[in-house]
């Protein structure tokens, strides 16, 4: 693997010029340098604009290899899936505990961020050289302003991602040379400091950037309402038990009070929770499905439906819809949704019946997931012994991710292929943050705690939740709101970690669903999963890092 040193090496390397917009490569991927003058590429806006885009290319996306946040891949490195197509893929050394410092999935993404970070602090070094575009009357901000806003939203975004997986990690606030020797004196900053970092680009960016875009051709740039949604983010992460063992309290009022400000900044700016005329239920689906809704906060670039092509669908439907079956959902997953009365199905006086499982659910089950009998794409799902959509190979759960799949699309002929924008942040999240944050906060739960969960929970007919719960009660239903509302999205890989739960609810049997002939369904262990809670909650710094580095102490337990 490449070390920080080698990767600022290749930054010298000659690529060819051509437009990101137009998704062509870029020969701005390495840092100015004898060969192209920081002139020729900071004085021209069309170069310097190229140059910061370059710094969005890490964003998680549908295309991203399992270290980098693939949707799916991520869902099966905790309890609600398990990758079957390749059993001995990158994303169950998280299964099987196999984390060294010599490989781990997201080592790449290590370098990754610290090149954009690079990046960004060059661009920002250089601004001064970039030169007002004419004729920009009429916009929101000027380009060039806009760049320097997205340039610290995204230097925050990343520095975010860094402390998340490493923990303390070193902040690099210029663009050292590869040949600087002070490259390898970095240290490694505590997590307070790097927070504190992440906030100061957020004001910076915020102070900068319109709350959203009136133009199709920016979407998906970094705006106002993005990092403060980032900041909301943050603020819960950094006042979880992962990076607040003493639990503070004030971390999780200022988690509370900054979620509150995003959620209030984007109703200001015309986002709400999605309720589509004349169904509550259709709405949640239509999150992940429709362009620029009033839910989305930010995604990927673009809006364009023929030039960008996700494998989201070939990869996670069944054979027998052709697919590739290569994401399943588990039972633990499919068993996290609640009855439709709102009880838990083995909760006392739950109706559940383990024969007839998906009756009666909660409607997210079906928006989320496909199982034996669901209707999709007008024929019912078979999941019996020679079923059409039944995997032969082990393991296999016998359940696969519906959300974020087109139903129109069809994967024998390859038509009807509809765009979908892979979502970084929704409304939904803040609402939810808000809701653990100032749970956390207080020593019960007050009415600002139930209305922003009873507003989810509304949105897809399901009740209100019961009142009088304690602090531990709600503390339980926040977390099962959260795991069901925000599956497969990413969320929580990195949740059970930062609750330090992972070492429960990711180590053990798994299970899947097998359906005989005449209709009698059991639940087989397909799997048994290990976590080492004395050191998987942080992943290892690369050995690369630590060699060059002698400053670096590792993460423990490695």
């Amino acid at each position: 693997m490449k070390d920080l040193k080698y990767i600022m090496m290749l930054c010298s390397v000659v690529l060819l010029l051509m437009s990101l917009a137009a998704c062509k490569k870029d020969f701005l991927e390495r840092a100015p340098s004898d060969l192209i003058t920081s002139e020729e590429v900071f004085g021209n806006i069309e170069n310097a604009e190229d140059f910061l885009n370059n710094a969005y290319n890490i964003l998680p996306n549908w295309f991203d290899k399992p270290e980098n946040n693939h949707v799916w891949a991520l869902a099966s490195g905790t309890d609600e899936a398990e990758q079957v197509w390749d059993a001995d893929g990158d994303v169950n050394h998280f299964n099987t505990g196999n984390i060294t410092p010599q490989y781990y999935p997201f080592m790449d993404r290590y370098f990754d961020l610290y090149k954009a970070i690079r990046r960004i602090n060059i661009f920002l070094e250089n601004y001064n050289k970039i030169p007002e575009e004419i004729g920009n009357s009429g916009q929101q901000v000027s380009r060039k302003q806009r760049l320097k806003g997205e340039a610290y939203g995204l230097r925050a975004y990343y520095y975010f991602e860094l402390f998340k997986m490493w923990g303390d990690v070193a902040l690099v606030k210029s663009s050292l040379d590869f040949s600087d020797p002070n490259v390898n004196k970095l240290k490694r900053s505590p997590v307070s400091e790097v927070y504190a970092y992440v906030l100061a680009n957020v004001d910076s960016a915020v102070a900068i950037l319109p709350a959203k875009y009136n133009s199709d051709a920016l979407y998906g740039r970094m705006t106002a309402t993005a990092v403060k949604a980032l900041a909301a983010r943050a603020s819960l992460y950094y006042a979880s038990k992962l990076f607040n063992s003493s639990n503070e309290e004030s971390r999780w009022a200022e988690a509370a009070q900054k979620n509150k400000e995003a959620i209030n900044f984007a109703g200001a700016n015309g986002y709400v929770l999605c309720t589509a005329p004349g169904s509550t239920y259709s709405a949640y689906e239509r999150v992940f499905q429709d362009i620029k809704n009033e839910e989305v906060l930010f995604t990927r670039f673009g809006v364009n439906t023929t030039s960008y092509y996700t494998n989201v669908d070939k990869i996670t439907e069944s054979n027998g819809f052709g697919g590739d079956g290569g994401t399943q959902v588990l039972q633990e997953m499919v068993d996290a949704y609640e009855m439709k009365d709102g009880k838990a199905i083995n909760g006392s006086g739950s109706s559940y019946n383990d024969q007839k499982p998906y009756e009666n659910r909660d409607p997210r089950l079906g928006y989320s997931v496909n199982y034996h009998g669901r209707l999709w794409k007008g024929r019912e799902f078979n999941m019996k012994n020679g079923g059409l959509d039944r995997i032969t190979w082990t393991p296999a759960p016998n359940y696969y991710i519906r959300k974020f799949l087109a139903e129109e699309y069809n994967l024998f002929t390859y038509s009807n292929y509809r765009y979908r924008p892979w979502v970084l942040f929704r409304l939904t999240e803040l609402y939810l943050n808000y809701a653990e944050a100032l749970n956390e906060s207080m020593a019960a739960p007050n009415s600002e705690v139930y209305d922003a969960i009873n507003a989810i929970r509304k949105r897809v007919d399901m009740p209100v939740l019961t009142s009088g719960l304690n602090k531990d009660q709600m503390r339980d239903k926040i977390r099962q709101e959260r795991r069901v509302e925000l599956a497969f999205e990413g969320h929580r890989f990195w949740d059970v970690r930062r609750w330090k739960i992972a070492e429960v609810v990711d180590k053990g049997a798994v299970h899947g669903v097998v359906i005989s002939d005449n209709d009698v369904y059991t639940y087989p262990s397909i799997e048994t999963r290990s976590f080492n809670p004395s050191k998987n909650y942080l992943l290892p710094i690369p050995q690369t890092e630590m060699d060059r580095n002698p400053n670096f102490i590792q993460n423990p337990g490695y």
